[in-house]
């Protein structure tokens, strides 16, 4: 059931990691060999991202550290337990070694990644409220929860190898590009052969700005979706409003000029109205029942 709740809610990394697994096995020979050989890169990579080692190259990479200071750990810890509490209720098979990490920046952000971390920002901490940041927090545990986390991973792994690919058939294609413009200058099949080399490799460079911009659409539906979802968790764990009350706050500091059309399907965040429309929704209908 959990499985099946996964796919549900990941459906489109899912289904573009075994498009991007696809595309290696084809450029390898699409033979069994190319596919036992693309099956152990692929497994071998997804293994140590999932692993305490891929954990620890999140948290480096996003230089995140623990609370530290006394008000650090005397503040955020005890809403940090206390939300965890809730949430491994709600959720039985929740991580039982999910930290709470700090980001240096005063930029007003929280996120979950890996499988075990759930950072908030400098800034978050000091615009917030104890009981805003615990709606947040509620709605990064829902994020891991679902395992959307390690959903967005395994589209890391298959995006980094695609980009891979792409890095080098775009060198092989100069470098065919380069013989052949010396060649076209002592006979017509050089010519010939230049031209061809050219025509490939804009072919190439569309079919990436397609595929690419295409991913990036289904891929922010996906996480749209996954948001509102998130979002539910941390109602169903008793801080709708908290997280509410920290949305309404986030709505007035956006200030962001109006979207175009392509920006709007590629946002990864659905509006912040709709999302505090759905808590609304989801607290009448409790209060009808």
């Amino acid at each position: 059931m959990e499985a099946k709740n996964f796919l549900r809610s990941n459906w489109s990394y899912i289904l573009w990691l075994i498009i991007y697994f696809s595309i290696a096995w084809a450029i390898l020979g699409g033979n069994l060999n190319s596919f036992i050989i693309v099956s152990l890169i692929y497994g071998v990579s997804i293994s140590v991202a999932l692993s305490p080692i891929g954990e620890t190259i999140l948290q480096a990479t996003e230089d995140l550290r623990e609370p530290a200071t006394e008000e650090e750990i005397n503040y955020l810890l005890p809403m940090f337990e206390e939300v965890y509490e809730y949430a491994k209720e709600e959720n039985p098979n929740l991580n039982d070694d999910i930290k709470l990490y700090i980001m240096d920046t005063m930029h007003v952000n929280a996120y979950a990644i890996g499988r075990k971390t759930v950072a908030v920002t400098r800034g978050a901490i000091a615009t917030f409220s104890a009981d805003q940041l615990k709606g947040i927090i509620a709605h990064e545990l829902g994020h891991i929860t679902h395992g959307h986390t390690k959903a967005l991973l395994l589209s890391f792994i298959g995006n980094f190898f695609f980009a891979i690919i792409v890095w080098i058939l775009r060198l092989l294609f100069s470098l065919a590009q380069t013989i052949s413009n010396m060649v076209a200058r002592t006979n017509v099949m050089g010519i010939s052969f230049s031209l061809i080399t050219y025509v490939f490799r804009l072919g190439l460079d569309l079919s990436v700005f397609v595929f690419i911009n295409l991913s990036e659409m289904v891929l922010a539906s996906n996480s749209r979706t996954n948001e509102i979802q998130a979002d539910t968790f941390a109602y169903e764990i008793g801080y709708g409003r908290e997280l509410m009350s920290g949305m309404y706050i986030l709505q007035k500091l956006d200030m962001n000029a109006k979207l175009t059309l392509t920006e709007r399907l590629k946002a990864s965040h659905p509006h912040m109205a709709y999302r505090i429309a759905n808590l609304e929704n989801l607290e009448n209908e409790e209060l009808e029942v």
